[in-house]
């Protein structure tokens, strides 16, 4: 468009024409700062060049990219703008057009979260099925399953994508417990089976008389099946066999009886033998001796867990016969003697609870009692559990009869198996987790586990980080939270002030100040939700 201006004075007069700049001087050059970005978003922006007089706006074709400010503007120039969280795993890409000027913003997919409903199951001896729950963060994220043992088959899907549900066969055991994994989506599953084992003897009575001597019990039982033998009479004791596995042969020996008949008991491999003895035929009466007396000193003692030998003082006239037995396979005494004098006794080491028993010396009664020897070990020493929760399992290894306690230190893991005797497990809940990361603690067995639980949530911010010049300044936060999830806005430093939105449940909006910096460039962090928010301000010579 052209102005045309007349100006007279007298006779004469002067034109003069003035022309809006043409189109050819409003070529503009639009570039971003930053044309790529994560997939959780964040802020940029973009530089204008182009002659004073040219008007230029902005505008995206995406409606993830919004323009922050400004939308228009005239000559050189810069537009704010801010992407928003991608989550989808597809990367993707947008253009903000400047007039004619086409500037290309690209983000990047948001990388897959897979998680699963179980990583520990349980099941008996008949197998069965059993089914796992894979949560994917999108539809397109892929994974796999693999068994690691060829008793867990049937596996299905063998590739699948996005949310599903694997299930999988466990096969019938016949033998002893045993574990197995199965990997899905690149995750350990323990799979533990109970035991299959089965007993039978080949004598559930024996009959002797009064001479007593040696007997046999033969054990059927699978291979790897352990199983044991105990006697429960002082007068029959085991000579060989006392513990095997598979089929095996307990060798037990009876003492002479010298009296009325008797009956007693062998427990092998959980059944019962019984031993009946029949009495002794009544001897000639001998010489009748001078009478002869007898006494022990002391009659009870106790001792320590560990191994131990003690003196036992017999009283006695000369001549005078005696005998020393016993029935504990823990104690251990020599056969006898006569007169007075010293018996020595040797008592085993006690790796299980405290004990007592009773041996004969010279026809008087000895008790022993020997203190606890328990000792428990704890595996592992810490778990950790995905943020939707589940159970942890520990495994606590003791001797047989040895008791243990489990109790939790914090609200949110339940003891689902608070007591137990001998090894075994010890089963936790834990609550899903809508705040920071979290650990807490379980006595057990006298031993400390440590649960480890990661957060449900996932925290975004925008702009990602803060730069400030040595002035004081503001700074505003836009926090994103995936869900309902709480957080709490704590600075590592006292030049960082929060101001509002300190906390909340969701996303929120923080707002905080910074003074003016006198010194050397600084830099503090804002813990957020189990993520740090950067605040940088420059030194007092960079203002």
């Amino acid at each position: 468009m052209a102005l045309i201006f007349t100006a007279a004075c007298g006779s004469s007069s002067q034109t003069e024409t003035l022309t809006a700049p043409s189109s050819n001087k409003c070529t503009l050059q639009a570039t971003a700062d930053s044309p790529s970005f994560p997939a959780a978003g964040g802020s940029g922006s973009l530089r204008i060049t182009t002659n004073r007089d040219c008007q230029w706006s902005a505008k995206p074709d995406a409606g993830w990219v919004t323009i922050v400010e400004p939308a228009d503007g005239q000559g050189d120039g810069s537009v704010r703008f801010s992407v928003q969280a991608n989550g989808d795993p597809a990367s993707r890409s947008a253009g903000i057009a400047v007039n004619d000027q086409r500037v290309d913003v690209s983000q990047a997919g948001k990388p897959c979260e897979l998680t699963l409903s179980s990583n520990h199951e349980s099941v008996g001896s008949a197998g069965g099925d059993l089914s796992i729950n894979v949560r994917a963060s999108a539809v397109s994220c892929a994974w796999t399953t693999n068994s690691g043992v060829p008793w867990i088959s049937s596996i299905s899907p063998r590739d699948g994508r996005g949310s599903g549900t694997v299930t999988f066969h466990v096969d019938s055991v016949s033998g002893p417990p045993r574990t197995g994994n199965v990997t899905i989506a690149g995750q350990n599953v323990e799979i533990e089976q109970g035991t299959g084992c089965s007993y039978t003897v080949g004598i559930d009575t024996i009959s002797v008389d009064g001479s007593g001597g040696e007997r046999q019990v033969p054990v059927t039982a699978p291979p790897g099946c352990s199983w044991s033998a105990q006697s429960q009479a002082t007068w029959i004791t085991i000579a060989n066999g006392a513990n095997g596995s598979g089929p095996g042969t307990v060798v037990f020996r009876i003492s002479p009886s010298d009296g009325a008949g008797r009956a007693g008991a062998v427990i092998v491999a959980g059944r019962t033998v019984t031993v009946t003895q029949s009495p002794s035929p009544s001897p000639a009466p001998p010489p009748v001796p001078a009478p002869c007396t007898y006494s022990i000193a002391p009659s009870s003692i106790s001792v320590g867990a560990q191994a131990s030998s003690s003196a036992i003082q017999v009283d006695a006239g000369a001549g005078c016969a005696w005998t020393a037995t016993s029935g504990l396979s823990w104690i251990s005494v020599v056969n006898g003697g006569t007169g007075g004098g010293p018996v020595q006794i040797a008592i085993a080491a006690n790796t299980g609870p405290a004990r007592s028993g009773t041996i004969t010396i010279a026809g008087r009664s000895l008790t022993i009692t020997q203190a606890n020897g328990c000792t428990y070990s704890v595996e592992p020493a810490s778990r950790d559990v995905a943020g939707d929760g589940g159970n942890a399992v520990a495994s606590i290894t003791t001797a047989p009869g040895c008791t243990w306690t489990a109790t939790s230190a914090v609200n949110w893991v339940t003891v689902a198996t608070p007591s137990g005797a001998g090894s075994g497990q010890a089963t936790f809940a834990v609550q899903p987790n809508a705040s920071p990361p979290r650990s807490g603690t379980v006595a057990l067995a006298g031993r400390t586990l440590t649960i480890n639980q990661a957060s449900l949530c996932r925290w975004f911010f925008a702009p990602p980080s803060h730069e400030f010049s040595a002035d004081a300044g503001a700074g505003n936060v836009l926090v994103f939270v995936t869900g309902a999830c709480s957080w709490t806005a704590v600075p590592n430093v006292p030049w960082i002030q929060i101001t509002a939105g300190g906390s909340n449940t969701g996303g929120g909006l923080l707002q905080f100040t910074v003074p003016a910096n006198p010194g050397a460039s600084r830099t503090g962090i804002i813990a957020l939700g189990g993520e740090n928010y950067v605040v940088h301000q420059a030194g007092a010579g960079l203002r």
